[in-house]
């Protein structure tokens, strides 16, 4: 398994980049442990694939739930919160902090407004601290992005963010380097490692599609079937990334899951 940034490096690079993959997946929710702060991780990526466009190119929602509650008494995150410090007119926050209250529709709008150079970046900071009326507002955007536009989410509890919105992302799993070696869920590593190999045997598709419900009935077919993307990004195939993405957002709504692994992972 690759490291984190590499991963995210990876996925961002093939979001922006159509000449390889029109797949329309840019949307990505980094997720890790409270403990453990990715925004630096996620402005060094950025800052290497907008160079001297960063400032213009790149749209940074800065969670302040903290402050804003030693302060305000607001006990909440919204999307509305976005870190500036050269205009008079926005807010002093704490510690000579300035913010700026922005709304969905405002964010929206800047997404699709053209960049400087190529490509827009949003940056989400602790997305599971948002309002469900900012994120359901935003659910469009994350599903139908338009070319050259990326979102990036960090989240340290992934299980309070709404199904509605994994579903329409690729969660790469922050992990630990301890004495050099990767700490990854070895459950899952064992049920990924098997999966790739029987998904490429020349099994008859009766066991193939008997280990794929195996996997469900553990409740890990999300995170599988994002390991199983990060695989494949990993080995440069991006073929069928957007097919398996459309499972998770169809594994929600009212479908049979057997019949759904069948016709969508083993095709």
């Amino acid at each position: 398994m690759q490291d984190t940034k590499t991963m995210l490096q990876k996925y961002v690079d093939v979001a922006l980049d159509w000449s390889v993959s029109k797949s329309k997946i840019s949307f990505f929710i980094l997720s890790s442990s409270p403990d453990k702060n990715n925004t630096d991780l996620v402005k060094d990526v950025v800052k290497e694939r907008l160079w001297e466009y960063y400032n213009n190119d790149f749209l940074y929602i800065q969670d302040f739930s903290k402050e804003l509650k030693q302060k305000y008494n607001i006990n909440a995150h919204n999307i509305k919160v976005e870190q500036k410090t050269d205009n008079e007119t926005y807010k002093v926050l704490l510690n000579n902090y300035n913010y700026k209250d922005i709304g969905t529709r405002e964010i929206n709008t800047r997404l699709q407004h053209s960049s400087a150079w190529s490509s827009k970046i949003l940056f989400i900071e602790n997305i599971e601290r948002m309002w469900i009326s900012a994120i359901n507002a935003f659910l469009k955007t994350c599903e139908e992005p338009l070319p050259n536009r990326v979102i990036i989410a960090t989240t340290a509890n992934k299980s309070q963010i709404l199904d509605t919105v994994i579903s329409r992302a690729i969660v790469i799993n922050a992990v630990k380097n301890t004495q050099n070696n990767l700490n990854i869920d070895l459950e899952l590593s064992d049920d990924l490692n098997l999966a790739i190999k029987i998904l490429a045997s020349n099994d008859n598709i009766y066991k193939k599609h008997q280990m794929l419900i195996a996997i469900n009935k553990k409740w890990l077919i999300n995170k599988f079937i994002d390991e199983l993307i990060a695989y494949y990004v990993s080995k440069n195939n991006f073929n069928y990334s957007e097919k398996r993405l459309n499972i998770k957002k169809m594994s929600i709504s009212n479908v049979n899951m057997d019949n759904l692994l069948f016709y969508a992972l083993l095709d």
